[in-house]
């Protein structure tokens, strides 16, 4: 029996020891190990994505993919890679190259590089664009009916590297001279052939050309609020102009504005500032109908509803309700209960040290509205907190971190978001991965915008890092938007006795033909506040936000 309860404790000993272990190594820090700089002769860009761990290099057209000199290279302090590359080594990047780097985790980052080559073919009477084969070295060029494939002009050429020359090939020989452009009354009823030559390198590529019927249509109608931008085609015969009406009107405008590159024609009906009340800018949420004409023959009719100049409910942060938490306001940007338009961290944080976000009397415009909406950045005890406001609502506390529903429903398609804001900005102190090297800078504020076509909110989880990718990759991202700052707006010139100054935030469109079903407005006293990054003290103020169409 002795013998048994001795092994018994022996073993019970030994799980112990092992159960220690697993709980030490499932202790230890996460450490992130990032690439922090990196750069080569010849690129024309290099992108550190640290979400992907990726070194993402464009490279000029001169350089040679192949033996690339490192002139940047950089990794975190904590992390530990022999074979990542110097500054000085030599990189072949004709296929990505993978390096593990170290801390208590392993991180696997891949190198890459691209190289786009601008190839082009243009000619007189030009139709369609070029179908260009770099893999085949094969080309296809179109040009209207009416030119004849006896006697083409070649305009311009570049089939290869910035530098190179072209020469044609005749029976199978190149000519001694390089060609000149225009190479004027070219025989092309059969295909040509360029030998293209750079460096100690030649390449043959064989060019054919082929007529086309080019039909006058319009090929998009963009609506906007004010304007519809009008893209068409025509045969090159002719001067075209557009017409449109009113779709209930039985009189036609002649709009003879138009811009003409080849068989495409482009034009922006009404135009002109639309700014003025008086101008001829079309009207909002009104069917317009449009056809493009010359002087023998037009289009078919298309017809299109402008959009309407929306705003979103409390864009001037005047209606508030609060509730109690303790000894503690939780304030809402909102007029009751009812209303999920606007949310905040508040519910997170004001349990433990008030709200974040809070209604203020210090306005940036005096009149109707009375408040604005003051955006603190915090110490929450358990993580770092940023004074926020955005379209959507308060999930729940997640971890350290929080769950956050972005996006209001919204259709309208506005040019820009202007407003005020004012900003007392401090040196951040708090920084997680991987931002610890933004410490001990100046923190900034931010504003952000996004059109969506979401079919419901998004869902943010600070915690497990789940966001919105805000890169034009995100194809439900219609338009955006953004400002960052880490200006003090009370030393600007253009401050009023609060600090405010006037700001714009101008979208651009990646999908200029899209309807938009959400839109998320975003202010934060911190820019890298999601991350858990940013200055204990930093203040921003906003009022007045406000769309702007055109």
């Amino acid at each position: 029996m002795k013998m048994v309860k001795y092994m018994l404790t022996a073993a019970a000993g030994v799980l112990a020891m092992q159960s220690c272990l697993i709980e030490n190594d499932m202790s230890y820090p996460r450490v992130y190990a990032n690439v922090t700089a990196f750069a080569v002769e010849g690129q024309e860009s290099c992108t550190i994505n640290t979400d992907s761990q990726t070194v993402s290099i464009v490279l000029e057209e001169t350089a040679y993919i192949n033996s690339l000199k490192v002139t940047q290279s950089g990794i975190s302090d904590e992390a530990t890679c022999p074979d990542f590359p110097k500054v000085d080594d030599v990189l072949d990047l004709t296929e990505p190259k993978k390096y593990t780097l170290r801390t208590y985790q392993d991180y696997e980052w891949t190198i890459s590089a691209t190289q786009p080559i601008e190839r082009y073919i243009t000619c007189e009477n030009q139709g369609s664009s070029p179908i260009i084969n770099n893999d085949s070295k094969t080309a296809l060029v179109y040009v209207v009916e009416s030119q004849s494939l006896q006697s083409v002009t070649i305009t311009g050429m570049k089939l290869e590297r910035e530098g190179s020359e072209i020469y044609l090939v005749t029976d199978g020989v190149a000519a001694s001279d390089p060609c000149e452009f225009p190479m004027e009354g070219v025989d092309a009823l059969t295909a040509l052939e360029f030998e293209v030559r750079y460096d100690d390198v030649s390449v043959r590529w064989k060019v054919t050309f082929q007529q086309e019927i080019v039909p006058i249509e319009i090929t998009s109608a963009i609506p906007w609020t004010y304007h519809v931008d009008i893209a068409a085609t025509y045969g090159r015969t002719g001067t075209p102009y557009i017409q449109y009406r009113q779709a209930d009107s039985d009189e036609w405008i002649k709009f003879d504005d138009v811009t003409v590159n080849g068989i495409n024609i482009s034009a922006s009906i009404p135009g002109g500032d639309t700014s003025d009340e008086g101008s001829t800018r079309l009207l909002p949420g009104t069917s317009y109908e449009f056809k493009v004409c010359t002087e023998t023959t037009e289009s078919d009719v298309v017809t299109v509803t402008t959009g309407t100049p929306d705003q979103i409910y409390n864009m001037g942060f005047d209606e508030w309700h609060s509730t109690k938490s303790g000894n503690y306001d939780i304030w809402y940007p909102n007029l009751n209960e009812s209303y999920n338009v606007w949310g905040t961290a508040n519910p997170g944080s004001g349990g433990f040290i008030g709200s974040l976000t809070t209604r203020t009397e210090t306005v940036a415009v005096a009149g109707e509205g009375e408040y604005a909406a003051r955006l603190e950045s915090k110490n929450a005890l358990i993580a770092f907190a940023a004074g926020n406001i955005f379209t959507g609502h308060f999930g729940k506390i997640n971890g350290l971190g929080a769950i956050l529903y972005w996006g209001t429903p919204f259709t309208a398609k506005p040019k820009s978001l202007k407003g005020y804001y004012a900003y007392k900005p401090v040196l951040i102190d708090h920084a997680q991965a991987p931002y610890e090297d933004l410490r001990n800078t100046t923190d900034k504020c931010q504003i952000l915008v996004m059109l969506t076509d979401w079919t419901e909110q998004f869902e943010v989880n600070t915690t497990e890092g789940i966001f919105v990718d805000q890169s034009k990759n995100n194809t439900s991202i219609i338009a955006y938007g953004k400002l960052e700052s880490d200006l003090d707006t009370s030393t600007s010139s253009d401050a009023d006795s609060n600090g405010y100054i006037p700001f714009t935030v101008d979208l651009e469109y990646w999908r200029e033909d899209a309807v938009p079903t959400y839109a998320v407005v975003i202010a934060c006293a911190s820019y890298k506040g999601d991350y858990f990054t940013g200055g204990e003290g930093s203040v921003m103020y906003v009022d007045e936000f406000e769309f702007v169409y055109d």
